[in-house]
């Protein structure tokens, strides 16, 4: 596959918008970084502010799971689940890499294996550029817990890559798929799961940047096959990706279309009752019903977050492009409550 000219020009210029082929590496480096007040910021200050997140993951009638490294303030964390929808039991593990960890950043969406290990948990991001396979590989206290991956190329798959201006300065770029069936196997209470057979369906998210410092977001991702056998993947989001853009998009088969701006109703107080997602075109109209979460918090630390991934079913109604009604029934997937200081 070709890839675009780089996100950032020789002279420092971001390029900006959607990309049909791949960006390569990002190199934020070569971006001049300047202050709120358009000052220059040195080269310390650029590296400090860079944030990264990779998640992949997947969803099924029987299992979901998620796994995400992040780089941000120059740490790096790590967290993965699985949740078994039958019994509603939870395989969870989270880390903060420390200097003898091994850590390696891969940031070309489509090129680089990104690794982390320590603390028992072994977490592999391998990404082919010849057939944009995306392969995650867990290894859970020595013993292989799931290989995942899937083709963006053999499915024909509209991938969604788009770069946007933030806060006063900075940009985000976003890279992500969903609705795009998982090949692979889990490995899970003394048994071999072969996900094709559990109708896994996968999604990824790549996002990289200087983000504003203080950073809120909500998200909602639906993956998997409607009672018909087509193929549906959903990214919603709001508070990231809205500056002249939307990362905002519905897949069917493979085919991507926009969906508009999304609000997101829920109880701030209970997080997992049911949530409202619906559009600004009134197009699309979603209940989300939370089965599990994964949380994490820290309020009183130099970089603050409060942070809930939550998942379980979505159902509801999507006018397509086409005006033709898309019934959302029972369909699995993800809705996230995010809050971040990235740097201190």
């Amino acid at each position: 596959m070709t890839k675009n000219a780089p996100l950032i020009s020789p002279a420092g210029t971001l390029r900006q918008g959607f990309f049909e082929t791949a960006v390569g590496t990002i190199n934020y480096r070569d971006f001049p970084l300047r202050s709120a007040f358009r000052e220059p910021l040195p080269a310390d200050q650029r590296e400090k502010r860079f944030v990264h997140f990779h998640f992949l993951g997947f969803a099924s009638d029987r299992f979901i799971a998620g796994c995400s490294l992040a780089r941000a303030n120059e740490q790096t964390t790590v967290f993965f689940y699985l949740f078994d929808r039958s019994t509603g039991q939870m395989i969870k593990k989270g880390c903060r890499a420390r200097a003898d960890d091994k850590v390696d950043l891969g940031l070309d969406p489509d090129n680089a294996v990104t690794r982390i290990s320590g603390k028992g948990l072994d977490v592999i991001f391998d990404n082919s550029l010849s057939s944009l396979t995306k392969e995650l590989r867990i290894t859970l206290d020595g013993s292989p817990l799931l290989e995942m991956r899937f083709s963006e190329t053999k499915n024909d798959f509209e991938t969604l890559r788009l770069c946007t201006p933030t806060g006063p300065n900075g940009w985000t770029y976003c890279q992500k798929v969903a609705g795009i069936p998982a090949n692979g196997t889990l490995h899970y209470e003394d048994q071999s799961f072969d996900l094709k057979e559990l109708g896994a369906f996968a999604h990824h998210d790549f996002t990289a940047g200087h983000l504003r410092q203080d950073t809120f977001w909500n998200w909602a991702c639906i993956t998997g096959e409607d009672s018909h056998g087509t193929a549906i993947g959903l990214n919603l989001s709001n508070g990231v990706n809205e500056t002249g853009y939307s990362e905002n998009a519905l897949w069917i088969d493979g085919r991507r279309e926009a969906c508009g701006l999304i609000q997101f109703q829920y109880d701030q107080d209970n997080l997992q009752a049911p949530w409202i997602i619906t559009s600004d075109t009134g197009l699309l109209d979603l209940t989300f019903n939370p089965e599990g979460c994964y949380a994490a918090a820290d309020k009183n630390s130099s970089t603050p977050f409060d942070f809930h991934q939550l998942f379980g079913s979505f159902s509801g109604q999507i006018t397509t492009a086409s005006g033709s009604p898309l019934k959302i029934d029972a369909l699995a997937g993800f809705c996230e409550r995010q809050y971040a200081v990235w740097w201190d």
